[in-house]
This record gives C-alpha cells, sequence and structure tokens, in this order.
C-alpha cells in the first residue's frame, strides 16, 4: 500500500511540475510576433500576447496608446535581435518564467525590451515588459 500510495504522489509531483513549463520556442516566437506586430503598426490583436491579469490592469486601447508614443517618441521599429534568455523561478509568486531580452533598433533611438513570459493557462504570455535606452 505504501508504495502505491508514494507512486501516487510522484507522479501527481511530477505532473505538477509540468503545469509550470515554459517553451522557450514558443515564448521567443510569441515575442517575435508581438515585435513585427509593432513595427507594422498592427495593434488590433495586442491583448493575445499578453496574460489575462496584465489586460485586466492595461486595457487594450491604453495598449495601443502606450505603443503610438512610443512610435512617435523612438521611431519606427527598423529591427531587432534577442540579446539574453533566461529561464528562473519566482518562490513568491510560485511559479517559473522566462526572461527575454532585445536589443530594439528604432528610427532615433536604440532601446533594450525586457519581457517576461509565464505559462498562463496552457500557453505562454507577457506578464511583465519594460523599455530601456541603450547608451
Amino acid at each position: 500500500m505504501k508504495i502505491i500510495t508514494t507512486l501516487i504522489l510522484s507522479v501527481l509531483f511530477l505532473s505538477s511540475c509540468e503545469l509550470g513549463k515554459i517553451d522557450e520556442v514558443k515564448s521567443r516566437s510569441m515575442v517575435e510576433q508581438l515585435l513585427t506586430d509593432l513595427k507594422n503598426e498592427n495593434y488590433s490583436s495586442l491583448d493575445k500576447y499578453y496574460t489575462s491579469s496584465f489586460n485586466e490592469s492595461e486595457p487594450q486601447e491604453q495598449k495601443i496608446e502606450k505603443f503610438r508614443q512610443l512610435k512617435e517618441t523612438m521611431g519606427n521599429i527598423k529591427s531587432f535581435e534577442l540579446l539574453s534568455s533566461k529561464k528562473q523561478h519566482d518562490p513568491d509568486k510560485g511559479i517559473n518564467q522566462l526572461e527575454l531580452k532585445y536589443k530594439v533598433v528604432c528610427e532615433r533611438v536604440t532601446v533594450q525590451e525586457t519581457y517576461l513570459v509565464i505559462n498562463d493557462e496552457g500557453e505562454e504570455k507577457i506578464i511583465f515588459q519594460n523599455i530601456e535606452n541603450l547608451k
């Protein structure tokens, strides 16, 4: 009986570890599709890239306005390239996350964009985004 209980607990533990697993290839593809949409000024489906909690805190109209203002300030996106990719575990939130950093070259400035991607209900989604000037 102890063997069966141990086996069941082991299976449950291993399956729970897989729930928060983040696919790096899918995450990179998703962020790069967002950057491509921003480059092409395709703002119609921004919400699909972000977690539901992110979308609740910043509605799509607000995101569209923010990205339009960024475009006015930085100019059109000319190119982007991945600088780094780092998997992390946030013990406070109990989630796995993938940090992706991109160098984004715009007409007027070059910036570093950082994205934190998590597994949100089975899909890779952005939970945090930051933009900093590169010197």
